[in-house]
């Protein structure tokens, strides 16, 4: 039944249901699913940050360090 949880809010991220084949899959999907809540939490984190920075070389870090999440996100993603 978790499986399947997990395999509705994979969706967000990928667009397809699929569930998982067997239960090292299953576990590996959960913990991807748990590192893209925790990277996009920090994406947002970020952003709001970045949007009130006044100085401009802290936004440019700041963009450079979501570009970093950002990326990270796409990987956790690809083991979905």
């Amino acid at each position: 039944m978790i499986d399947k949880v997990v395999a509705l809010n994979t969706v967000k991220h990928t667009g397809h249901f699929t569930l998982a084949k067997t239960p090292e899959n299953a576990a590996d999907r959960r913990d991807a699913m748990k590192a893209c809540e925790v990277l996009q939490e920090e994406i947002t984190r970020l952003r709001t940050r970045a949007a009130k920075e006044k100085q401009i070389p802290r936004q440019v870090e700041l963009n450079l360090e979501l570009k970093r999440i950002e990326a990270q996100l796409a990987i956790a993603i690809q083991k979905l």
